[in-house]
């Protein structure tokens, strides 16, 4: 018959007395059995720790975002509220005046929607052939709020880019920071030159990470965005300029080769 007890001594080193216990077999698989339990959870427990803090603080990165969002919600019923009464009193100073002039509606939110989600994404790839000191692709994630327009009454020598105080914006191309400063249009402004006729300007920064002379490799952080010098709405102003004329950003130039490959 198999024996049901299972002896345990510990005896220590260099002495002749020595501990000893007397367990039954099933105890013993038991205490096995739960202090392997208990390291697979603490290993389990680290493995896991980091993702838990990483989604700690999105929680409550996103709880301080709604919260942004119930107040500029707040806002902007304020505004529709004065809006509405703004086109009250135009309505009846316009009659009193015997103008023939139509306040706009404003659109439903379906349109305002529709339009939006046709908004081109500020993202452009670069192809792995590609020049790394030549500007291409977009400096951040968001959604270009006003395009490049070279003449005419509303002139605007690069693109707007709708984004979050704080994005961090990249460099489009390898090259010197020829200028860091505060513009009185631009606000902070950061100026690349990738090579003698080549430069790439950001504007509207809250914080600039680059100091002058510094170089800097295609995609490295430059600045973070903001809302400074002449804006209405948290964005960055991207502008390439060739011999110090401004082209079209979302002009790719490597779509050309291709075409005449």
């Amino acid at each position: 018959m198999p024996t049901k007890y299972v002896t345990v001594m510990l005896i220590p080193d260099g002495t002749e007395a020595r501990n000893q216990w007397r367990m039954r077999q099933w105890l013993l698989k038991l205490i096995v059995g739960g202090v392997i339990a208990i390291l697979v959870g603490i290993i389990l427990f680290f493995s896991f720790y980091g993702s838990i803090l990483s989604r700690a603080a999105l929680t409550e990165k996103v709880q301080a975002e709604n919260e942004s969002l119930k107040r500029y919600r707040y806002k902007v019923q304020l505004l529709e509220a004065n809006l509405r009464e703004v086109r009250e009193v135009v309505t009846r100073l316009t009659k009193l005046a015997g103008v023939d002039y139509e306040f706009p509606e404003v659109p439903a939110d379906s349109t305002i929607f529709a339009k939006l989600d046709q908004t081109a994404m500020a993202v452009m790839a670069r192809p792995v052939t590609a020049d790394y000191s030549v500007p291409v692709g977009l400096p951040i994630d968001g959604f270009v709020s006003q395009q490049f327009a070279p003449a005419g009454d509303h002139y605007h020598p690069g693109i707007d880019i709708a984004c979050a105080v704080g994005t961090p914006v990249l460099a489009t191309g390898s090259g010197l920071v020829e200028f860091v400063g505060f513009d009185s249009l631009y606000g902070k402004l950061v100026v690349l030159r990738h090579n003698d006729t080549v430069t790439s300007m950001y504007g509207h920064n809250e914080e600039i990470l680059v100091s002058p002379g510094a170089s800097v490799t295609v995609g490295e952080r430059i600045a973070l965005s903001g809302n400074t010098g002449v804006s209405t709405a948290p964005h960055l102003h991207y502008e390439i300029r060739v011999n110090d004329e401004p082209i079209n950003p979302l002009d790719n130039p490597y779509d050309e080769e291709d075409e005449r490959q």
